[in-house]
This record gives structure tokens, sequence and C-alpha cells, in this order.
């Protein structure tokens, strides 16, 4: 029959469109807007610092990020591991001149997240509606809203 192959054909296009994996919606710039601590119940934002201004960061597809501090750039290359929950920054390079304090705080939250052993910054993260959650201890994460 001319109808089974046609059929499966529809059937494998359909598969490929299905939702996007939590690895794919990684992928792309994202904004700082806030660091929460759930013990304390604070939120810091952007406007809680003088002399500050936006933080970004953005995955690419190849496993390479970038992004920008209030007055330094960054880079370096990620890994996801645990079914896409781990994101792991297997090399992180920035300048830290003349930080403000809101850049300072992102930075000491990276850091913070540094693992001797692997010589790697691992986190837990989460993606819903359009915010990324990067928990760099248990109850403390930074969201990040993506940017279009």
């Amino acid at each position: 029959m001319k109808i089974t192959p046609i059929l499966l054909t529809l059937f494998i296009i359909l598969l490929g469109c299905g939702e996007e994996t939590q690895d794919n919606a990684i992928h792309g710039t994202w904004k700082l807007v806030s660091f929460v601590n759930e013990k304390t119940d604070e939120t810091l934002f952007q406007d809680d610092f003088h002399n500050s201004s936006q933080i970004t960061i953005d995955f690419k597809s190849d496993m390479r990020f970038s992004g920008s501090t209030t007055r330094n750039t960054f880079h370096g290359n990620y890994s996801l591991e645990d079914n896409n929950e781990k994101l792991i920054y297997t090399s992180f390079s920035t300048t830290k001149v003349n930080e403000s304090d809101w850049g300072n705080l992102f930075y000491d939250k990276i850091d913070t997240s540094y693992s001797p052993k692997t010589k790697h910054w691992e986190s837990t993260y989460t993606i819903q509606d359009n915010q990324l959650r990067i928990y760099y201890v248990e109850d403390e994460h930074m969201i990040f809203e993506k940017q279009q």
C-alpha cells in the first residue's frame, strides 16, 4: 500500500516537532533579573544596587557561552548533565575590573558553585515560563529572563 510510507513519513515528522527539550531551551540570551534566597525570603534586584546595569548570558548550541556584566565580559564552555538538570561551566574566563556591586554579586554566586574536585562550576537549573533559575546552593538561585 502507498499509504503506509506516507503515514510513516508523517509520523516521523510529527515526532521531530515535539516540545522543546530543556537542553534546547537553555540556548539563547538571558538577562539576570534577581537573586533569591528561599530560606530568608529575600530577593535582590538590579535596582537595589547603585551604578548597575544589566547582566546577560548567551548559551550557544555549540556548548559555549558568553556574556556581559556592568563593566566586564565573560565567556567559556558549558555542559548539561543529569537529564539536563545540571549546568556545568567547564571553563569560565572574565575580567573583574572595577565591577559594580551587582556584577560582583553575580561573580560571587557563580564562584559559590565551584568544585575543587572537578575544577568546574556546577549548578542545578530549571526553565519554566521563559525563566531560567540557576541554583548555586540548595535554597539560593539567580533568575534570568529569556531575551528575544
